[in-house]
């Protein structure tokens, strides 16, 4: 009765994924942050340093770590802030992208595995409907009643 606990469910697919992510990940010498942290400077740009603490939500030793950690691999690299020579830019290099498209090409694969019994429309409609579920204690959308 348990292993249908809808909550168990998610806690027991959330687990395999992270592992066999992880895994992945591994493989070409990234940790999930590392990723995140390049998912993002993708997404974004240059960033400053103080904006990845406040996206990544980390401690600022923990984001030096992982900043010295991408730099050391030739992913990354801090530069000086020609505005503002106290701040720091954070800019993903040619190598950060394509271990960038490692991470994708991972995440790509495990989702085909997993998504493997569905079609197309039932994945579809599974991301749509995970994207609106709420971690728990997080409120809902501000309403003036």
């Amino acid at each position: 009765m348990d292993e249908e606990r809808f909550g168990l469910v998610l806690m027991h697919l959330g687990r395999d994924v992270d592992a066999r992510l992880r895994r992945q990940l591994n493989a070409i010498g990234l940790t999930p942050r590392h990723g995140f942290t390049l998912s993002h400077l993708c997404e974004n740009g240059p960033t400053s340093q103080q904006s990845l603490l406040d996206v990544l939500d980390v401690d600022p030793s923990v984001l030096v770590a992982i900043l010295n950690d991408l730099e050391k691999a030739g992913l990354a690299e801090r530069k000086r802030d020609p505005d503002d020579r106290r701040r720091h830019i954070v800019v993903m290099s040619e190598k950060g992208r394509v271990a960038l498209d490692g991470m994708h090409g991972a995440i790509d694969a495990i989702e085909r595995e997993m998504l493997s019994d569905l079609s197309p429309a039932d994945v579809e409609r599974l991301r749509e409907l995970l994207l609106r579920v709420r971690p728990p204690g997080e409120s809902g959308p501000c309403s003036e009643d």
